[in-house]
């Protein structure tokens, strides 16, 4: 009886570009298996050397097992035969083990070398790639990684070449034009990869300056907030920007592209000119504690990380005053629930709203 082993959901980089390069057909691997009841046992097929030579390799093999002197007694006692089959399938795993591993890096050394070719290759290039649907194979990979895919390089690859795509007016209207591409390169931030996560928010970031690319990533953000099972939206990145690594090079970089994209969704699309709109969508990263941190990250004394943090502090503190006129008060403590209440009791006085207020108040204990 013989069973087909299939590869992993999101592992077969080959694959996604069978729509853009033609190549060879997998073959197939299959494992015999001797006993219909039980999983196959492999024969060892070098011959059994000397019992001297053979205790030695054993004794090699049972030391990395690190196991407890009764479980090592038990090993010893086996026969001679038992040993040599043991000691071959511990080979046989390693050597297993290393073929996937050259197979990881060969994956990877496709998706590095396409990533380089979107970036300088002629646009011919890219239109190529374009026509031939090869974003939706990079984006229909995405969606289905693994844990182990995910946080791997060539994850960081596969960004990358998004990246480079977005470099040109055509691949980037291209990108901007596919129904699901901003919510699934929302979806990487899950990575534990710095490097993915970078550049990730660098193309979130870079969105939200292009016309309609501001409401794409409020909306992926709240894509990723279903995805990622956030209690609201933004946690993830306050929970990156508060985390320290004790990598400071990595920190710093992961630390300022977070600042860097909060200030571009707060300062561009509806918040170019609407102040409600950045009073509004900034408390929902200070009701995340983004104050606190910004100032604990003021100790890492970077001047790149810095000048971000400046920005969102200069654009709050010049929000507040411009609120605070439109509401005849010098100043207002938003840490002051006495001070707030009058400034919105003022504000919505003699309107249909104010009952309701009220009676919204009256349920808070």
């Amino acid at each position: 009886m013989a069973s087909q082993m299939k590869q992993p959901q999101g592992r077969g980089i080959s694959s996604i570009f069978s729509c853009c390069f033609k190549g060879s057909e997998q073959p197939e691997i299959t494992y015999c298996h001797d006993n219909p009841n039980n999983a196959a046992v492999l024969e060892p097929t070098l011959p059994m050397p000397p019992l001297p030579e053979l205790d030695s390799l054993f004794t090699e093999l049972v030391d990395e097992l690190d196991l407890t002197a009764e479980n090592r007694a038990a090993m010893f006692s086996l026969p001679a035969e038992k040993k040599w089959q043991i000691y071959c399938g511990k080979k046989l795993r390693k050597t297993l083990l290393s073929l996937e591993d050259e197979e990881e890096q060969g994956k990877h050394k496709i998706a590095d070398g396409l990533k380089t070719a979107l970036r300088t290759q002629p646009m011919r290039f890219v239109t190529r790639f374009i026509e031939l649907d090869g974003l939706s194979c990079i984006l229909n990979f995405l969606k289905s990684m693994d844990y182990e895919t995910t946080n791997s390089q060539i994850h960081t690859s596969l960004i990358g070449c998004i990246k480079a795509l977005m470099n040109n007016s055509q691949g980037r209207a291209h990108v901007l034009g596919h129904c699901e591409s901003i919510n699934i390169i929302a979806q990487s931030l899950t990575t534990e990869s710095i490097k993915t996560k970078v550049a990730v928010l660098e193309i979130l970031g870079a969105v939200c300056l292009v016309p309609g690319g501001h409401k794409k990533v409020l909306e992926a953000m709240l894509h990723y907030q279903k995805f990622a099972s956030e209690r609201t939206r933004f946690q993830t990145l306050l929970n990156d920007l508060d985390r320290s690594t004790g990598r400071y090079r990595d920190e710093v970089n992961l630390k300022t592209a977070i600042m860097s994209f909060i200030n571009a969704v707060l300062s561009q699309g509806a918040g170019e000119t609407s102040l409600e709109f950045r009073i509004h969508l900034r408390y929902e990263f200070l009701m995340l504690g983004i104050q606190p941190i910004i100032d604990k990250l003021h100790s890492n004394d970077n001047a790149i990380l810095n000048r971000h943090l400046d920005f969102f502090e200069m654009l709050r503190n010049e929000d507040e005053l411009l609120m605070s006129k439109q509401f005849d008060a010098v100043h207002i403590e938003t840490k002051s629930a006495s001070q707030m209440f009058e400034v919105i009791k003022r504000h919505l006085s003699h309107t249909e709203a104010y009952p309701h207020c009220c009676l919204h108040c009256s349920t808070v204990s």
